[in-house]
């Protein structure tokens, strides 16, 4: 084997490529260990970095070892590799790995190397791998579309398309590679070479394409990330609800709304009946699956330009954007009564619970959304203090 200052380029650009994935594999372990939740999908994802050097590794070597099939092995390390890429993009999207699949894709490329391991063959098994690696790299494009393309608004959807960007682009190199192979196998076979697999400029395409699509999955981590972030900072997490803070933020919007149209804004401030004696009874796991089993009645019956959240403890809050007081009063009974007849069970045990209901609507004037808060928080100490189980309106419009 010669020493490095008589490298050839192909030698050198796979020599780099191995020390990056190298590189590459190392970061992934260490964010394993530093981020549990992201620890399969890097965990897979350091396993494609190490395959994708241990191909290089053969490839580099392929000169040497001539009573080894290099070039097998390596071809099979490739395809291994970009499986376990797709394999860790289902991990994260919390879907079933396709390992019958992954499988099946692997025997076809064994027996290509097993069938077509003849020199004179060599066309034959370059095209069978590069077709195996473009499918595989589209199925990576589509699968991170999938992971990102549903969060955002429409700028930030086209802006997710960027990180599956080295994984079409590989995709196509690979196709164009297996076209290549079969209209003019003599510009890419040439015997007794270490580039009898890969070329030149195929090495650096792929050196470049593989550092982009470690980027473009790092990028899918961290956006996971922000996108749980998010979610915490603005919903309740025993319930799932739109907490407090995201709930003043849909208010001052469909403030703006109602007072550009000229529409009612109502508010519903709900209030579960003696929650006290549900945790006194049942303990608090009981209480939780009430408060559970009651956020997921007010969003079935809730409209879909209607927000419902949780306030705080027992208490819930349901803004109604173009909705007049008697439309809210009428709601908030249906409500009510639901929440009367709804079926909880804990434990195999009947938990019967009613809920006080306060409404308040704005009409015209300047909005304020403490007054509209403070107006159905008044209504609902005063359906608490009537007996309970029943709606009290606000006193006027506001």
């Amino acid at each position: 084997m010669p020493t490095l200052e008589n490298f050839t380029a192909i030698q050198a650009i796979l020599l780099v490529s191995i020390l990056m994935e190298c590189f590459v594999a190392l970061a992934w372990l260490f964010l394993a260990a530093l981020l549990p939740p992201a620890r399969s999908a890097a965990v897979h994802w350091a396993g494609f970095a190490l395959c994708q050097g241990g191909a290089f590794s053969l490839y580099l070597l392929s000169g040497y070892w001539s009573q080894f099939p290099v070039h097998a092995t390596a071809n099979l390390l490739l395809l291994t590799s970009l499986m376990l890429q797709v394999r860790g993009l289902q991990q994260v999207a919390a879907q079933p790995p396709a390992d019958r699949t992954f499988l099946a894709l692997l025997l076809v490329a064994a027996m290509a190397q097993v069938i077509w391991l003849a020199p004179e063959d060599t066309r034959w098994r370059i095209t069978t791998v590069s077709l195996l690696a473009s499918g595989i790299c589209a199925w990576s494009a589509f699968q991170l579309l999938r992971l990102l393309r549903p969060h955002g608004n429409r700028a930030q959807r086209l802006l997710s398309t960027l990180p599956s960007a080295p994984f079409f682009i590989g995709s196509a190199i690979f196709g164009l590679r297996a076209l290549l192979a079969l209209l003019q196998p003599e510009q890419l076979i040439q015997d007794n070479r270490i580039d009898q697999t890969i070329g030149i400029s195929a090495g650096l395409a792929w050196l470049f394409l593989s550092f982009g699509m470690a980027l473009a999955l790092a990028g899918v981590v961290l956006y996971r990330m922000a996108i749980k972030l998010q979610q915490a900072a603005t919903h309740d997490a025993l319930t799932g609800l739109p907490n407090r803070r995201a709930a003043d933020d849909f208010m001052a919007q469909e403030a703006l709304r109602a007072q550009r149209r000229g529409s009612p804004l109502s508010a519903l401030m709900i209030d579960i009946d003696f929650f006290k004696k549900v945790n006194d009874q049942h303990g608090h796991a009981g209480g939780d699956h009430v408060l559970q089993a009651l956020a997921r009645l007010l969003q079935q019956r809730a409209r879909a330009s209607d927000m419902v959240a949780r306030w705080g403890g027992e208490e819930f809050l349901m803004l109604l954007p173009d909705t007049p007081a008697e439309g809210a009063k009428e709601m908030a009974e249906q409500l009510r009564r639901a929440v009367q007849n709804a079926p909880l069970r804990w434990q195999q045990q009947s938990i019967p619970i009613t809920v006080s209901i306060g409404t308040a609507t704005w009409t015209s004037g300047p909005f304020h959304a403490n007054a509209l808060i403070d107006c159905a928080d008044s209504a609902l100490y005063q359906a608490k203090n009537s007996g309970r189980n029943r709606v009290c309106v606000g006193a006027g419009g506001l």
